[in-house]
This record gives structure tokens, sequence and C-alpha cells, in this order.
């Protein structure tokens, strides 16, 4: 990041910015970066019915309408007052915990579909999305949180990344059985980074990757349907890596990885 390399920490231009950006601490209450993961399976939602209108739509401007400009507001909002736990995943320790969370993110999808025109084609055209969703909770499940000076080993995780490569395969196949290219094209991108973090010697970084990937890659391919979604994504990415930066020190959301180091097999 720029601001990393020209405003170093302890500058004094750091220590203005630091003041100014506390002035978003509020904002940050809502915890905003759970917006990336809501807003995508939204509009993943609303991409089922335009699908289903239209096979060849893309680069779209005139499908951002008021009812979505309301549930990308609502739901936030409403996600926040509920103290939900949709994507702090790592938190998750039943297979009720998970249900809740598949659940959730269904009730969001179909809310981005527009409940009015939902139809047996828009449940069986959300299967595959539903079960990538579920590979990306259970990607987030694993806990990768070493500040304690915990490890986790191979062993412990390799059970949860098959799933993930089988769900993710799931979905991506049952997308082309519907026709539908945004799903199946997403499933199929993503299942190198589980795959890698199964394949190769456990590491920090590959389930660093693995996270990020499961929410940039959709976000991404809708945006190409969705170009209105850029323009939510790309500020909320920035303000949030430099609001960080100058409040704590480190950049976050971030790709980059932690230094390899191998953990036990």
């Amino acid at each position: 990041m720029l601001a990393e390399k020209y405003i170093p920490k302890g500058t004094n231009g750091y220590k203005n910015l630091s003041r100014f950006f506390k002035n978003f601490d509020k904002i940050f209450t809502l915890e905003p970066l759970r917006w990336f993961p809501l807003w995508t399976v939204l509009v993943a939602g609303n991409n089922i019915s335009q699908h289903l209108n239209d096979r060849w739509f893309y680069w779209n401007w005139s499908s951002f309408n008021l009812y979505l400009l309301f549930l990308l507001v609502l739901i936030p909002y409403v996600d926040n007052r509920l103290k939900s736990r949709f994507d702090f995943a790592s938190q998750l320790s039943s297979i009720t915990d998970y249900l809740k969370c598949v659940v959730y993110a269904s009730i969001i999808m179909l809310l981005g579909s527009n409940p009015l025109s939902i139809s047996l084609a828009t449940l069986i055209h959300s299967v595959p999305y539903v079960l990538f969703f579920l590979a990306g909770v259970l990607t987030w499940s694993i806990n990768i949180d070493q500040e304690n000076g915990e490890k986790f080993h191979k062993k412990d995780i390799y059970k949860l990344l098959i799933i993930v490569v089988a769900l993710s395969l799931l979905a991506s196949f049952l997308g082309f059985s519907n026709d539908d290219p945004m799903i199946s094209t997403v499933a199929a991108v993503y299942i190198p980074f589980p795959l890698v973090a199964l394949v190769f010697p456990a590491a920090i970084r590959h389930l660093q990757r693995s996270r990020s990937y499961v929410v940039f890659i959709p976000a991404m391919f809708l945006s190409m349907r969705f170009p209105w979604l850029l323009f939510l994504l790309v500020p909320l990415f920035v303000l949030s890596r430099h609001y960080f930066y100058f409040t704590s020190g480190k950049i976050y959301p971030t790709f980059k990885v932690d230094t390899p180091e191998e953990v036990s097999s």
C-alpha cells in the first residue's frame, strides 16, 4: 500500500492521519468488513433471477434498482443488530452453527432474488450457490489465529479441506448442469486454493489465500454482471485498509500472506 511506503508509522504525517481516521470509529463499530460477504450473497441471489430471465446478460447497469438499494442498506444494519456470526466462522463449533449460517445466507440470497418472483427454477439454481457458501463457511471455520502461540496440525484440518474441495466441485458441476456460467466458473476458479492447502505441507499462507479468495472471486465475477457493485466494494476496501493502517498499524483486509512457515504434518 502506498500509504505504508510514503507515510510510515511514527512520522508526523502518520500521526495526523491517525487522528483523522479516528473519526471513522463509529462506522467501524458496525463491522463493515462483514458487508463484503453480505453484499456478495445478496447480489448472487439477484444474479439467479437475472440469469433466469437472460442467460447472456453482462455488465448491466440497469440491474441496480431501489429494491436492491434498500436491501444493501437494510441487511448490514439487521446483521449488526442481530450480532450474527456470519463471516466470523472460526467461532463455529457445531453442525447447528453451520446450518444457521447456511440458512442465514440462503435467506439473504432469496431476498436478493426478490421473494415475489421466486420459483422452483430459482430454488434449483440456488443450490450450487448455497453449497459454495457452505464451502466458504467451512474454510473460515479453520482457526489460523496464532497470536497465542497455538499451532494447527495438518491432521486437524484435512477433513474440512476435503469437504471444501468436494463442495466446490459439486457446486461447479451443478452450475454447469444448470447452464449457469457464474457459479460454475466461480467454484472452479476457487478450487485450486483449498486443494493446495490440502495437498501441500500445512502452512498458514495457504489457508489465508483460501479465506481471502472465497469472498474475492465471487465478488469480482458478480461485478462483471453488476458493475455498480464495484462502486460499493472498492471504496469500502480502500477505506478499510487505510483505517486499520492508521489506527492499528496493520493493513487489513489484505491479499498479502504470512512469510512461509511450515507447521506440523
